[in-house]
């Protein structure tokens, strides 16, 4: 059924998060007036953080597995104009224009340290980039072509970029827990890129040689669940230090494919939790901001995605690798988008973020409904499905 449809796997398990949390369950007590129990209260969220810190560092892990050095040396330079222009103008555009929005209604209620966080996170949302979309019309039709492939290659760089500016965001904003020494933003950030290059290289020397499967989910989860315990432990993101641990992984280590592998078998339950965490974590605090706020970001994000293809199709040599519509292409999101959010919410709070949070992981969901027919349409009218 789901490919017939070709509807986003996994979504119905946001609902559920939202049927079982706590403002759900509030509701329709007040509603019915009866006392109906609720199974994930704030403080079973709050035991569950370690969890969810060990699922984040894992998909960040592969995020940074999937992220070969080889591979995308061998990107053409028209691949390369598109990435960065996609990185750039969807950054400025979407934090830019959150930022004055923000700043023009909730001045008075927040920082402009808030404000300025805020903003950048719905940027590096907005980032990332999920091909679901394409493995659900994959799954369905015969697809080659040179946009497709395009489209493919992106994803890579945008999930990397986007995890990047995330731990960026961490570092600047200071939020890790330093026992009172004194470290700057970019020595910040730079201690956790040399901390997850560091467990790389360990998980490389303890499984240099081993091929059992068994063994190397063991010693997987086991560096994933220490990686993402400290970061968990310093405020840190997990998503972002795991990412550089399976960066090592992912170049050097011979049985990289085997953990591929391994990764797509707990794929689905991983995403499961994080749907399901989510949802009980959305809190409409106001309807019509929360409204408002899902139209303005799905309209918003799709305009800058379209201008970002035409754009660099337009300042491109080579106009055969890719079409000036790709950007219809390029608005899929996903679970990525989704943890990040997740990742933020676990360090930063502040009067804003609640709505923010509702707001993008709704607006993920509409456009992953939007990105398969419009991705399936334009490779249609490009001849790439036959």
């Amino acid at each position: 059924m789901q490919q017939k449809l070709l509807y986003p796997i996994g979504f119905e398990f946001l609902l559920i998060g939202i049927l079982i949390g706590e403002p759900f369950i509030n509701f329709v007590n007040g509603l019915l007036k009866v006392q109906l129990p609720i199974p994930l209260d704030s403080k079973s969220l709050f035991q569950l953080r370690p969890i969810i810190a060990a699922i984040l560092g894992a998909i960040g892990f592969y995020v940074g597995l999937q992220f070969r050095i080889k591979e995308i040396l061998n990107y053409s330079i028209e691949h390369f104009k598109l990435a960065i222009n996609d990185i750039v103008f969807t950054i400025i555009l979407m934090s830019g224009f959150s930022f004055l929005l923000i700043l023009n209604f909730y001045n008075e209620n927040l920082s402009l340290e808030n404000i300025i966080a805020n903003s950048l996170m719905i940027g590096i949302s907005a980032l990332t980039f999920s091909p679901k979309a394409l493995e659900l019309i994959q799954n369905r039709f015969e697809v080659s072509g040179n946009n497709f492939d395009t489209i493919h290659k992106i994803s890579k760089v945008n999930n990397f970029s986007a995890l990047t500016f995330l731990g960026l965001l961490f570092a600047i904003f200071q939020q890790g827990k330093t026992n009172g020494i004194q470290i700057t933003p970019v020595e910040w950030f730079l201690i956790n890129i040399a901390f997850g290059l560091l467990i790389g290289f360990l998980l490389f020397i303890f499984l240099e040689r081993e091929e059992n499967e068994a063994k190397l989910l063991i010693g997987l989860l086991g560096i994933i669940i220490f990686s993402s315990g400290a970061a968990y432990i310093v405020n840190f993101s997990p998503l972002f230090l795991n990412m550089f641990v399976g960066f090592v992984t992912g170049n050097i280590l011979k049985s990289k494919e085997t953990l591929v592998s391994i990764f797509k078998k707990l794929e689905h339950p991983f995403y499961v939790i994080i749907l399901i965490y989510a949802g009980v974590n959305i809190r409409v605090d106001n309807l019509w901001v929360f409204v408002a706020g899902v139209l303005l970001y799905v309209i918003l994000r799709l305009f800058v995605k379209y201008f970002n293809g035409w754009l660099s199709y337009h300042f491109s040599i080579n106009k055969n690798k890719f079409s000036s519509r790709i950007g219809l292409g390029l608005n899929t999101q996903g679970i990525i988008a989704i943890t990040t959010m997740v990742s933020f919410q676990q360090v930063f709070n502040n009067q804003l973020f609640n709505s923010l949070f509702a707001i993008v992981v709704v607006a993920v969901i509409v456009n992953e409904i939007i990105s398969i027919k419009l991705t399936k349409d334009l490779l249609i009218d490009l001849s790439e499905i036959k």
